[in-house]
């Protein structure tokens, strides 16, 4: 991790300093011109009044002047005798009462050297900077202040940053690293000088949906091997009845146990495929938009035949919901199913339009289900009974299922008290924008 934010730190050094660079050129080609007109005509003024000077004293008072001012300016004041640069083609043309902002010697940059020519004598003026002034001293320390405190302030502040960051990316490293060893109650640090954007907040809901689904995975895996057993005991029980019994009349007994032993783990498998199925992504489900009351009576012989009592359908709207028809019908099946084991005599169906969704409602006569078990209901593997025999059938999966299907559907399912006494399980199913207006 460390060699990861120290190459962020030299990147956005480099970043920075290339973005300085990119101003100079770009401030540079846009105000150069600009500013070197400005300066021409600043120092043209000076020219003019040298001029008037030599007109109204003399060479020699203008000259005078024309040192005073260049000390004033922290400049040295020469007159050009080298005739390597008297013969410059540069010089050469260079009108009277002009200025000439150009170096030409090897060893002074443009801009410290300024050639002069009069339109009152022969001579050529050059004024460079004077390096002996406080002022130039100065003027070259302080910039070299600014430009390195500026780099030195900024590496600073971004290596502090960095630290920072550092800090808190490691604590939400030590918590990934606790996970992935399997403490799965890790949780990144929620203050807020140890916060990471969201990426903390984001991370404890992972880690929190990991833990549930290893907790889940491991009560499935451990109902799943309780389930088996019980079977299983009873086919390894018959068996060694019937190696041991010489009666044949008998084995027609142990025969259809066997039978029925085997009839229900076929169900168990059956229920924990269609289970699983249901948690993976999408389950497989193919949802289009239908009018709800007219898919329901099409598949009321179906659900009927779900249970042995009989299945009052009451009317309901006649809306347009999108759903999975297979799913809900699977849906409607186990809540069906479920209240035929435990109502007495009465099992309702209907539906109402409760704001922006479809309720369908299965009430029974049954004893109800307390109000503190009402979430464990859905847990796979979960039975209010005390017991299970096969009369009363099912394995706890066909509720976890019904919960399944409907967070596919974006939708949720509840438990209430039914009006007929017993126990009323409530589907909420999304309406369609177009049933909604």
């Amino acid at each position: 991790m460390a060699r990861l934010f120290f190459t962020l730190y030299m990147g956005i050094i480099a970043a920075l300093i290339g973005f300085l660079v990119l101003i100079e050129v770009f401030t540079t080609q846009l105000f150069y011109d600009f500013e070197e007109e400005s300066t021409r005509r600043s120092l043209l003024a000076y020219v003019h009044l040298f001029e008037e000077v030599y007109e109204l004293s003399g060479e020699e008072q203008m000259e005078a002047s024309m040192l005073r001012t260049a000390k004033l300016e922290s400049q040295i004041l020469t007159v050009v005798t080298d005739a390597s640069i008297l013969e410059r083609i540069e010089i050469k043309n260079m009108p009277d009462s002009s200025i000439l902002l150009q170096s030409l010697e090897p060893d002074i940059d443009d801009g410290d050297v300024l050639y002069i020519r009069l339109s009152v004598n022969d001579k050529i003026y050059r004024s460079t900077n004077d390096t002996s002034s406080d002022f130039v001293k100065a003027a070259e320390i302080l910039g070299q202040v600014y430009l390195w405190g500026f780099f030195l302030v900024t590496a600073l502040t971004l290596a502090v940053w960095i630290y920072l960051l550092q800090r808190k990316l490691k604590m939400l490293e030590s918590s990934s690293t606790a996970i992935a060893n399997g403490d799965f109650s890790a949780r990144a640090p929620m203050l807020a000088k140890h916060r990471v954007g969201g990426l903390n907040r984001s991370f404890n809901q992972m880690a929190e949906r990991i833990e549930q689904l290893i907790a889940s995975h491991k009560r499935l895996t451990n109902a799943v091997a309780h389930e088996l057993r019980t079977p299983i005991f009873r086919l390894r029980c018959q068996l060694t009845m019937l190696e041991e019994d010489i009666n044949s009349s008998s084995h027609q007994q142990f025969l259809q146990g066997m039978e029925e032993d085997l009839t229900e783990l076929d169900q168990l498998v059956e229920e924990l495929l269609s289970y699983a199925k249901m948690q993976r992504a999408g389950g497989g489900a193919s949802f289009s938009a239908q009018i709800f009351l007219h898919w329901l009576l099409l598949q009321r012989p179906i659900m009927q035949r779900s249970c042995e009592k009989a299945l009052r359908v009451l009317p309901g709207p006649s809306v347009e919901i999108e759903f999975d028809s297979r799913l809900l019908l699977r849906a409607l099946s186990n809540l069906i199913r479920n209240a035929d084991i435990h109502a007495k005599t009465q099992i309702e169906l209907y539906s109402y339009i409760d704001s922006d969704y479809l309720v369908i409602c299965i009430d029974d006569d049954g004893q109800g289900v307390p109000e503190t078990d009402r979430e464990r209901v859905f847990e796979p593997f979960e039975r209010l009974d005390a017991a299970r025999t096969r009369d009363t059938g099912g394995h706890g999966l066909g509720l976890s299922i019904v919960k399944e299907v409907m967070e596919l559907h974006k939708g949720e399912v509840k438990v209430f008290t039914s009006p007929l006494g017993g126990a009323r399980f409530a589907l909420y199913l999304p309406l369609t924008s177009s049933s909604k207006t």
